[in-house]
């Protein structure tokens, strides 16, 4: 799915004030995934506990460092090593597990 599908699936849904549009809407998704863009890129990692954010019925998004580790080259063969980098990892809820397990 794409932003605009994404636009255009939650412009179509019933329930939203009568007076939005879609470009507010537009601006109230990019704000959303530019927060949380943010957040996750100040929030610091400890060994403990890494920066979370749940939404109840999808799921949970965490930071996550991943350490140095071995590597090849895949044109030469030779063995590098990969620099440690931080990602992101999901979790489904079990609600979104079981939605897409449902026959």
């Amino acid at each position: 799915m794409t932003k605009q599908e994404l636009i255009e699936r939650v412009y179509r849904m019933k329930g939203l004030p009568p007076g939005i549009t879609k470009k507010a809407l537009c601006q109230i998704i990019e704000a959303t995934f530019g927060e949380l863009g943010d957040y996750f890129v100040k929030s610091k990692v400890t060994r403990a506990q890494g920066a979370r954010f749940t939404y109840p019925g999808f799921g949970t998004f965490t930071k996550r460092k991943r350490g140095e580790r071995r590597g090849r080259n895949p044109r030469t063969g030779d063995k590098i090593t990969i620099p440690s980098s931080f990602t992101i990892s999901f979790n489904p809820s079990q609600d979104l597990k079981s939605s897409l397990n449902r026959k």
